[in-house]
């Protein structure tokens, strides 16, 4: 018999290349259709025009140029079915999910009419660009049960399933500390400025990590945000924060998360966590335990796709497969995003006015309150 597929469409072609590739060579999926207003990103995609001669944006960039030639190899790949309308696309009764790579300021829109319309829906980060609009996909996702899924790639990688198996085994205790300092390149104009009242390098990047911090340390709900933070050297690329400190308390457990956008060198990320009976440090792609009983190093599997960019895309997917056909309940579904929208708003709350920012303070906006979930 032939094993069951998810019918899915990805919404967005610029991040959403990726999607597109690793759908198309995924077992459990089947690659539908794509929606984006930009007809020519799917004229690259199906081969119908050549990205080389476009003069278009996308032919600056080697990895989606690079995507785009492998996705347009596919045998599959002219099979493909573009809605430039995304209503449209929902009222298709042959897809079971969408993936959503649009701009933040399209997530709380997308996302509660993909899953009004009977869809899964797994959205991009951030859940959205405000606690307001975050707390009304929260409503509507709880009402649909088990369709709504938060892109957070991190959390399903290699380096976090090391870290976890660590855990698991005993051979650190009970974390306590965690110390987490991440860099990435200047961003690209088009995410470079803000578009809330609330919004900066956390809200857009840093959600991303405190997730990851907040898996680790086994889902523990944040008690306060103390945040420093500055727009220190690329004054002529953002309008927010290129460099920033938070220190996170949870009941038994802190956390030191520090970023910067300037930073010269080719280790991007350092990592430490500080267990009970051990520490385990290192980088995405080698760890080091070390207890009263030995040092362990530990190899990081790389990417699970020859062109997969982001590291954890690919069990991501894996876990949206298994949502939608083994009936899974997924890590990142509705309660982790709005954790982690409430953490990240106090953090960039507390970044922007150098400040602790308290879990009290924001009891109105406390989804925990609002559904009885234990403080």
């Amino acid at each position: 018999m032939t094993p069951p597929t998810v019918r899915v469409a990805v919404v967005g072609l610029i991040q959403g290349l990726e999607d597109v590739y690793i759908t198309l060579n995924h077992p459990r999926f089947e690659l539908r259709a794509v929606c984006d207003v930009d007809t020519a990103k799917y004229d690259f995609i199906t081969g119908k025009a050549r990205l080389e001669d476009s003069g278009h944006e996308l032919a600056a960039s080697p990895v989606h140029a690079g995507l785009i030639a492998q996705i347009r190899q596919h045998p599959d790949a002219a099979a493909i079915e573009l809605e430039a309308d995304y209503e449209a696309l929902l009222s298709r009764d042959d897809l079971d999910a969408v993936i959503l790579v649009v701009p933040d300021l399209l997530h709380e829109e997308f996302t509660v009419q993909g899953l009004e319309a009977g869809k899964h829906v797994l959205c991009t980060k951030p859940m959205a660009l405000t606690m307001d609009s975050a707390l009304r996909i929260g409503e509507v996702a709880r009402a649909h049960p088990g369709r709504y899924m938060l892109g957070f790639q991190i959390s399903y990688s290699p380096f976090a399933k090391a870290v976890l198996e660590v855990i698991d085994s005993g051979a650190v205790g009970t974390p306590r500390h965690i110390r987490f300092d991440y860099d990435r390149w200047p961003w690209r104009p088009s995410h470079s400025r803000k578009h809330a009242a609330v919004d900066g390098a956390i809200i857009k990047e840093s959600v991303h990590w405190l997730d990851l911090i907040y898996r680790l340390n086994g889902r523990l709900p944040f008690r306060a945000v103390a945040g420093f933070g500055g727009l220190d050297l690329l004054t002529e690329q953002l309008d927010f924060e290129d460099n920033g400190v938070l220190i996170i308390d949870y009941p038994g457990f802190r956390a030191l998360h520090s970023f910067s956008y300037f930073r010269k060198g080719r280790q991007i990320e350092d990592f430490l966590l500080v267990g009970e009976l051990g520490t385990l440090r290192g980088t995405f792609s080698e760890l080091v335990l070390e207890n009263d009983a030995e040092e362990r190093h530990i190899v990081v599997p790389g990417h699970s796709m020859p062109y997969e960019h982001h590291r954890g895309y690919v069990e991501m997917l894996d876990e949206l497969a298994a949502v939608v056909l083994d009936g899974r309940e997924a890590y990142s579904g509705w309660q982790t995003a709005l954790e982690n929208m409430l953490t990240s708003y106090a953090a960039q709350l507390a970044v922007a006015e150098g400040r602790t920012v308290e879990r009290a303070e924001l009891a109105s906006m406390d989804w925990r309150l609002r559904v009885g979930a234990p403080a």
